[in-house]
């Protein structure tokens, strides 16, 4: 499976524990969409911070996806839901590790 599925199923379960297996001890995932929102954009650095971010939005039903469209091997569209604000997105992997997994990804509106 590739890793831009990976990634769709695990947002999409809102799994972040399958959510930060694939992505690189000092990888960076950036989204921009939560300032169309009003709220600040999303960082989180390496496996361990993208977990626990991910966890506490999913566990306070701050953030989703609906509707997850693959498009390529990197990149997939979808609608972020930023505490119930609707935005269409899409999430680029920009950068692999040398052991295959997500260096660099990053998340814009679409």
């Amino acid at each position: 499976m590739t890793l831009i599925k990976q990634y769709v199923n695990a947002m999409t379960n809102q799994d972040s524990v399958a959510l930060s297996k694939i992505f690189a001890p000092m990888s960076i995932f950036v989204d921009y969409c939560p300032k169309d929102a009003g709220r600040p954009l999303f960082h989180a650095y390496g496996p361990e911070g993208i977990e626990m971010f991910f966890r506490n939005q999913f566990l306070f039903r701050k953030f989703e996806i609906m509707d997850p469209v693959i498009v390529s091997d990197t990149q997939a569209y979808y609608y972020a839901v930023y505490n119930g604000y609707h935005i269409r997105a899409i999430a680029t992997i920009q950068d692999f590790s040398e052991d295959g997994e997500i260096q660099r990804m990053v998340v814009r509106p679409a």
